[in-house]
């Protein structure tokens, strides 16, 4: 692994895209499942070309995504062998060969003993926001709240990150992060970044790419010598 060319890539937007995001007037490929079996995601079949051409390489392909670990699983990355690192939930959880990397989880363990406790925040948040609205705990790691039932209505969203907006200056362990109808409640220290960072430490790359669509995106795109940007209005 020591001195290959690293590619960092998040994964849904970015190189994958829900059936709601997706035009099927373009080739398609399938990428990713849901809990029952069904077709949930997909690349656009230049997108699966260029990635395969990436995997079969000398390059050091490595998804770097919120993903937890069940939902990366339903993915076409996880069962490919060639594919020897992965960073899940926003840098909470790294694999080597599809197993936790003991080191970084250690790390990532004793972190979260300094800061209020993730449970304790969901309960707050919990009075603070409307019924309707979805929220849950991701495997311990950070909390989802999901626009679920008003889909791209802005005026909600609005209201949502005025509340979550107040509630952060209250609580500055943790952070907001963004993504179309959905938000997320994270502690400072998780961030893919930083776990691009531990990995870069680990590989010493002669070189290294980072592809991401979202803003947050950035932080650990810029650890990377090379940046690749998907055609969106994001940026």
């Amino acid at each position: 692994m020591v001195n290959k060319i690293a590619f960092f890539s998040d994964i849904d937007d970015t190189l994958i895209q829900t059936k709601r995001k997706t035009d099927f007037s373009k080739k398609t490929v399938v990428a990713s499942y849901d809990k029952d079996g069904n077709e949930s995601s997909y690349f656009y079949e230049g997108t699966k070309i260029f990635i395969d051409k990436i995997i079969d390489s000398d390059i050091n392909f490595i998804p770097t995504t919120a993903r937890n670990l069940a939902s990366y699983q339903r993915t076409v990355f996880y069962k490919n062998p060639k594919i020897k690192y992965a960073i899940l939930n926003f840098g909470g959880l790294i694999l080597k060969d599809n197993k936790v990397d003991q080191e970084w989880d250690e790390y990532i363990s004793k972190e979260y003993k300094k800061i209020t406790p993730i449970k304790t925040i969901f309960k707050d948040l919990e009075e603070l926001l409307d019924n309707n609205i979805q929220i849950k705990i991701i495997d311990g790691y950070y909390i989802s709240i999901y626009n679920k039932n008003k889909l791209d209505n802005i005026e909600v969203l609005k209201e949502i990150k005025t509340g979550l907006d107040g509630f952060i200056s209250k609580h500055n362990e943790y952070y907001i992060y963004e993504n179309g109808n959905s938000f997320g409640i994270l502690p400072n220290f998780l961030n893919k970044e930083y776990g691009v960072k531990y990995l870069m430490e680990k590989l010493s790359p002669i070189l290294s790419i980072g592809a991401g669509d979202n803003i947050s995106d950035l932080d650990f795109m810029k650890s990377t010598d090379f940046k690749l940007l998907p055609h969106n209005d994001l940026f």
